[in-house]
């Protein structure tokens, strides 16, 4: 056993003070009566009550020295050691994602990795460090202190679930950057291992080992994946996947809304494992359409989805191609792009277009605004020098936004223009040869291809659709776009042009202004639902809507991981040095001491 406040002890000076007390006499005021043997009582008393007089015992006095004794301990913070060993730096990672907001314990999974949490905090010594993070979509160091249990047991009340996903390599690397080379340090993980890819390579080591707690047992779960809703010739159909992520056999019922208006109700029940797809119809003056069921599962965060079903305002595309049939069926993926395609005899520039493609052409002045040029003929300004073989291709930055889920893994080019000399822009895919396709920022976005797209096996492949939706969002991001956004991911948002203000409503009722002047970015999405951007233009409100939806197969599943793969130790890395923690039992002892003041109080009032 040990003492906190070892300097506390000094107040066990009032334990002579209060022996003091009995000896001294005690002082009454002088009183004049007829006759002294009127008063034979107060005589003995008086006569007792010399200065100094001799200590008599009294129950009074041992119950009081036993207080102001057993007050003492207290106030001197003993503590026992813990039960588990601590490192000089312990290092608690706690996930708050969407997942720990399964109630397959009670009340939650993330109420009882707090508890777990807590109890580790109640180990902590008065010289050892904590640090405190929440592992969600961006991780965050919550508190770092050292000994102070208090403040600690404050963050951790304050924590609360997201509606994102957990990054748990970020909160590795955030951790790593905390430790300092050689100190005793060690990682505790509070989780139901249900995070992204974890980076596992040797450039990831951790200068600290990690202890992996479990937390969940269940993953019986019925949820919702998906909600597009498809504008045909005739009208407009939502499709919905369903599917029940546990073992047992559901039955439930959907509510399918339009404007909040309730359209269809249906009964249905999935086996264990059972994945449905649903087409609901959507009124044709419908804004939103949103789905619920009443799966009264573990987990409610999937049982609610939204989707805008109003069309976006559309933009005038120019095609200019002598026959493409892959680039054309590509840019009708979106929605939002009016598509013109003309021959190369026949265009005309002054038509107005948001965007304007040539694919095997260029015009005599290439137009005043955005464009993409696949393939320009020789003798064009944007021409390249001879063709070369190429072969495979690559990306020149994996992590360019543009080639966001585009998989280059598989694709092979005949030959293409060399274009090592082109002052056109930055390269973004490439080869051991030449750079294949450029992009430039100014004066406008603009994207140079230097290939053939039918002397590739690039439109083949599912990367080609994705690509070409990158780069014409890019080129033309819609002012809001209507798709579906998941919880933490940003919002790209264009204002109109001559829009005054911008403000985006959140699903609480929460208004976020945004400039109105350039390009924003809108971060707040971390609730669930419909957000709805007012824009004033010429004085008028102009609203368009976006959702944000979990949609995610990974995190709907539920069940926990038994293990995870973490990346390993390095070189460096201190041995752990194993002290234990410390209990403080001062607590305890001071509820001793004031039940001994309540039986001296009792004494006193009985005469003894």
């Amino acid at each position: 056993m040990s003492l906190l406040a070892p300097a506390a002890a000094a107040l066990a000076l009032t334990l002579p003070v209060i022996v003091a007390l009995y000896f001294l006499r005690i002082r009454r005021p002088t009183r004049v009566v007829p006759a002294l043997n009127l008063w034979p009582d107060e005589i003995r008393d008086r006569q007792a009550n010399i200065p100094w007089q001799r200590l008599r015992f009294s129950w009074l006095l041992l119950l009081q020295l036993l207080a102001a004794a057993v007050l003492v301990a207290a106030a001197a913070q003993p503590a026992l050691s813990a039960g588990a060993g601590l490192a000089r730096h312990s290092v608690v990672l706690l996930d708050v994602s969407a997942s720990m907001q399964a109630r397959d314990v009670q009340p939650s999974r993330l109420d009882e990795a707090k508890r777990e949490v807590g109890g580790l905090i109640d180990q902590l010594g008065p010289q050892d460090r904590m640090t405190l993070l929440a592992v969600g979509s961006v991780p965050r160091v919550v508190a770092s202190v050292a000994g102070d249990r208090q403040a600690l047991h404050r963050a951790l009340n304050d924590m609360g679930a997201q509606n994102g996903a957990a990054d748990l390599s970020a909160a590795l690397a955030l951790a790593a950057g905390l430790v300092r080379p050689g100190d005793d340090a060690r990682a505790y993980l509070f989780s139901d291992g249900i995070v992204g890819p974890i980076r596992t390579d040797s450039a990831n080591s951790l200068p600290f080992p990690v202890e992996y707690h479990r937390v969940g047992v269940s993953g019986e779960n019925v949820g919702m994946t998906s909600l597009v809703v498809r504008t045909g010739a005739q009208s407009r159909a939502a499709y919905l996947h369903i599917q029940n992520f546990g073992q047992q056999s559901r039955s439930f019922s959907l509510e399918w809304r339009a404007d909040n208006r309730l359209v269809d109700v249906r009964k249905l029940t999935l086996a264990g494992g059972e994945a449905q797809d649903l087409v609901l119809p959507v009124p044709s003056d419908a804004t939103l359409v949103s789905a619920h069921i009443d799966a009264g599962d573990i987990f409610a965060l999937d049982d609610t989805v939204t989707a805008v079903a109003s069309t976006p305002r559309a933009f005038r595309v120019l095609l200019v191609t002598p026959g493409n049939v892959f680039l054309q069926q590509a840019l009708s993926l979106r929605t939002d792009l009016q598509l013109d395609v003309v021959a190369p005899s026949a265009y005309k520039s002054s038509a107005p277009y948001a965007m304007s493609i040539f694919d095997g052409y260029a015009p005599p002045a290439l137009p005043d605004g955005p464009f993409i040029v696949i393939n320009p003929p020789a003798g064009s300004p944007l021409a390249g020098g001879a063709p070369i073989g190429i072969g495979r291709v690559r990306a020149l930055d994996a992590g360019d936004p543009l080639l966001t889920n585009v998989d280059l893994q598989d694709v092979h080019i005949a030959r293409s223009q060399d274009l090592r000399a082109s002052k056109f822009g930055r390269p973004l895919i490439t080869s051991l040869q030449t750079p294949l396709v450029l992009v430039r920022d100014e004066p406008f976005r603009q994207v140079l291809f230097g290939f053939d797209l039918h002397e590739s096996d690039l439109p083949l492949r599912i990367a080609f659709p994705i690509l070409v939706q990158n780069l014409s969002e890019w080129i033309l991001p819609p002012s809001v776009p209507s798709h579906s956004f998941h919880p933490d991911e940003p919002v790209t948002i264009v204002p109109e042009a001559g829009a005054t203000s911008v403000t985006v409503v959140r699903p609480d009722g929460s208004r976020r202004s945004l400039a109105s002047g350039s390009i924003a970015t809108f971060g707040g999405t971390d609730q669930t639902g419909l957000y709805t951007v007012e824009q004033v233009v010429a004085g008028k409100v102009d609203r368009s809507w976006f959702t944000v939806n979990l949609f995610s197969e990974q995190i709907s599943q539920l069940k926990p991981a038994e293990r995870l793969t973490l990346p390993p130790l390095s070189s460096t890395t201190a041995a752990h040095s194993v002290h234990r923690g410390q209990l403080e039992i001062w607590p305890w002892i001071a509820l001793v001491a004031l039940g001994v003041v309540v039986v001296e109080w009792l004494a006193f009032h009985r005469g003894l």
